[in-house]
This record gives C-alpha cells, structure tokens and sequence, in this order.
C-alpha cells in the first residue's frame, strides 16, 4: 500500500492504525527507501507525504543503489503530464523516470484510466471506474518481469463489475426518439451493472423530447444509472405543437411568447436555448398534467 495524495503521510493515524492491524500480506511502502519484496527483487515506492508536494517524489530513484541482477520496479502516484485531477499537478514525474533511475517497471497511480506512457511505466487504473471519461471496465495489470533489464510483459486483467458507456442517440425529425432509445439500449440482468449517459443529438419535435425523457425516467429504475444529456438535441416547434399545451388562455400565450423568442433571429443564441428549454419544460408538465 502506497501513501497517495488523499490518503498521504500527513493522514498519520490512517497509517499507524495499518503498521498496527496489517495482516502479514500487506506491505506498508510509507519510507522513500528500497524496500526488499524477494530474493532479487527490490521496489522502489515514492509514497505522497502530502497532498500537493510540490516536487517529484520519484527524484530519489535515481540514485538507490541495489545489487547487480536485482529487478528495480518503482512505485509512485503522480501525473507525468498536467492531467491531473487537481488541474494544477506540481508533483509531475518525468516520463522516463523509468529510463533515468534504470527501472525494470514503474508502477503509477493518479490517472484513473489504465494507460502505458512506455513499456515500462504503465497507470493501471482503478479496480472500478468512476466517471464516463473512461468507458472500459476496470482493471488491474499482471505483470510479468522476466529477468532485469527484459521488457516487461504486461496483461490487463479485468476487475470492474459496472460499465460506464457514452452511447450516442442521433435523431431526425421523421424519427420517433423513444423507438431509437428502446433499440439502444442493453438488455435484461446488463442493466444493473451499467451506468450509461445518452447523448442525443440532431433534431425532434416537442413531443419526441418530451418522449424521449421519460423513456429515460421509466427505463432508469433497471439500470446503476441512466441519464439524458440533450444539450445537443434541438427542438422543432410547430405551431400545431402548441395546441397540445393548451389552445388558449395563460398558458397558451406563455407558450407562443416562448416560441416566438426560440425564433426570433434579434435575440442571442444563448437567449434562444432558453427560451426553446422553457418552452419544452412547459410541455412536459402540461403533458404530464393532461397523462
């Protein structure tokens, strides 16, 4: 167990209680220090001292000295490029630390998705994904080091039970959205393993919206999560469209003042997706009302 940047060395009770309750196969890599795993085989870890340290903790490598033959395999949670999570990485370890330190493997933690930046420095992941920016199941590597200075040989080995998935839903006016949905969708026991985001795009009617959002809601109960993103959906607006909100008094003015607005070509792009989104709003509670 490496100190990460959420859980580093600052966090001192977290890992007196581990040097205190460990069982005897975990092994604590809290010191930058070689630290023996087997008989010729000495890892390297770079444990976080806290959470933004500023500097590369994976510089001490260089110069730990072990004996000929000995397989060198660095461990460290760090970004080799400003990819990190917190946007501002100041503890970027180089690209070729595995190279400069003569490192036979270097593992790193940070990115959540697996990665190889070379053939000896691999991120693995995590056990689960935890966002759509990742659409692979989680996994771990199984990594085999034939004899120092050999290639690694390097398997993915899949350990995420959930799935998340970007699935694009295109729409045409003639199209009905929620057929498109039905069609798209997985199947029976996959749904409760899957965490899926539609994202629409193209472009339907008042009613196709408005459809296609509660297919979403009904079909949502069966699956981990399942959510719309419309953002790229737009809406027609037939004046017949109208009559379904209501063909006349509040809410029927409400209504034409919203579509005249959707359209009028004086009014900013971003004053129009208003005005269309406060329209479709209108629509479904008035079609959830009337249901």
């Amino acid at each position: 167990l490496l100190p990460g940047n959420h859980d580093s060395l600052q966090a001192t009770q977290v890992w007196q209680a581990l040097a205190a309750e460990r069982p005897d196969n975990v092994v604590l890599a809290t010191e930058a220090a070689p630290l023996p795993l087997a008989p010729g085989v000495v890892l390297l870890p770079a444990p976080c001292t806290t959470r933004r340290p500023g500097r590369d903790l994976t510089d001490w490598m260089d110069g730990a000295a072990t004996t000929d033959g000995t397989l060198r395999v660095g461990l460290a949670h760090g970004a080799i490029y400003d990819f990190s999570e917190e946007s501002a990485a100041t503890n970027i370890v180089p690209p070729n630390r595995a190279a400069r330190s003569g490192l036979d493997y270097l593992a790193l933690g940070d990115w959540h998705g697996a990665m190889m930046v070379d053939p000896r420095t691999h991120y693995s992941g995590t056990p689960e994904p935890d966002r759509f920016k990742h659409d692979r199941p989680g996994q771990a590597l199984l990594v085999t080091l034939p004899a120092a200075g050999a290639v690694p040989e390097v398997v993915p080995v899949e350990t995420g039970a959930f799935l998340w998935r970007t699935m694009p839903l295109h729409v045409l006016p003639q199209d009905d959205p929620a057929a498109l949905l039905a069609g798209l969708l997985p199947a029976g026991l996959q749904r409760r393993q899957a965490l899926t985001r539609i994202a629409a795009s193209g472009r339907t009617s008042l009613a196709g919206r408005t459809a296609l959002a509660g297919a979403i809601a009904q079909a949502a109960p069966e699956f981990a999560s399942l959510e719309l993103d419309a953002s790229a959906l737009e809406t027609e607006c037939e004046a017949g469209d109208l009559d379904l909100i209501d063909r006349g008094g509040a809410l029927r003015e409400a209504a034409e003042a919203l579509r005249a607005e959707s359209l009028d070509a004086a009014k900013s792009e971003a004053e129009r997706a208003v005005a269309r989104a406060a329209l479709g709003r209108l629509f479904s509670y008035c079609q959830k009302i009337a249901s």
